[in-house]
């Protein structure tokens, strides 16, 4: 309507100009007939700007494809990257992104947070609808049964929870695990990058055979070495792929006894390893497994076993 209104006054004001200009005016200022643009192309700017609006991304025309591109690639950056070979974050100072950036997988969740914290949600509602401090009295005690069960199955998960260590790694050394990293290397940074239950330590199956612990001329169990994070590099003589393991020393344990046990190491940990190295730092040493482009050890060859099943119970894996 306000449209129609437009056009007829601007019909009107030139048909009186023209009608003015042909009599002759008399000396008097006259009105020229102004153009109009089109009512109907503004259409297309508002569509545009509701786009911009919605997209925070200047359409231009011709470009839906680009923008369904970039809109699909925000969305995407929301869950992570879906390629784990690309690096989710930026490297810190030394160089080092974050390791286990990348899709997304279910055990890198903790069931015990998720089931306690569900059942302290139905118990306190539960409790609240009971006495009627909260609405709902009629499911209060559905609630109060699923509750309890939830919150014990949460309480003795996150009590026999092993949280995951940190892993720091070099973007070219990420690349290189599709083509260089031996299968034990990928397991054991996948492993000990998750949340494990009913263990008392990371690698500590691997840790008891190499070590001896508890046995004759072995490492007692009290001093065994705990492994606080994992690093991807590339190793800087032959550009192969490098695993290193931090290890935290106890009070009493003596770098002396990784020195001595570096070739069962390499073995224990082969094939497709060079000689395993050993470097002391001020925490306790760092243990390095370098893939020896051989090709050895990888795509499902033979294996051994290095460490547990995931829970009690369940079969061993391979490794």
């Amino acid at each position: 309507l306000r449209a129609k209104r437009m056009a007829t006054r601007m019909t009107t004001t030139t048909t009186r100009c023209a009608a003015a200009r042909a009599s002759g005016s008399g000396g008097r200022r006259v009105l020229h007939p102004v153009s109009l643009p089109s009512l109907a192309r503004p259409r297309r700017g508002v569509e545009s700007g509701r786009q911009q609006r919605s997209t925070g991304v200047r359409a231009q025309p011709g470009d839906k494809s680009e923008l369904e591109d970039l809109v699909m690639k925000n969305v995407n950056g929301l869950f992570g990257n879906v390629n784990e070979g690309e690096a989710g974050t930026i490297p810190d100072a030394e160089g080092y992104v974050d390791g286990t950036a990348g899709a997304f997988t279910i055990t890198r969740v903790s069931f015990g947070n998720i089931a306690l914290s569900t059942g302290s949600v139905l118990l306190a509602y539960g409790f609240g609808a009971y006495f009627n401090f909260l609405p709902g009295e009629s499911i209060s005690a559905i609630m109060l049964i699923y509750g309890f069960p939830a919150s014990l199955i949460g309480f003795a998960l996150r009590y026999a929870q092993l949280n995951p260590v940190p892993c720091r790694s070099k973007p070219e050394a990420i690349a290189l695990r599709a083509s260089k990293a031996t299968d034990i290397q990928n397991q054991i940074r996948e492993d000990v990058t998750r949340f494990r239950y009913g263990d008392e330590q990371h690698l500590d199956l691997a840790l008891e055979r190499v070590l001896m612990l508890g046995r004759y001329e072995g490492v007692p169990r009290r001093l065994c070495p705990k492994l606080v994070a994992v690093r991807e590099e590339v190793s800087p003589a032959d550009g192969e792929y490098q695993l290193v393991l931090e290890f935290e020393h106890l009070t009493g344990f003596k770098a002396e006894e990784w020195t001595k046990r570096l070739d069962k190491i390499t073995s224990f940990f082969g094939p497709g390893i060079q000689q395993a190295t050993m470097v002391e730092t001020a925490q306790g040493a760092e243990i390095t497994l370098t893939s020896d482009g051989s090709g050895a050890g990888r795509g499902g060859g033979d294996k051994k076993e290095v460490l547990p099943p995931l829970m009690p119970g369940l079969p061993a894996r391979e490794a």
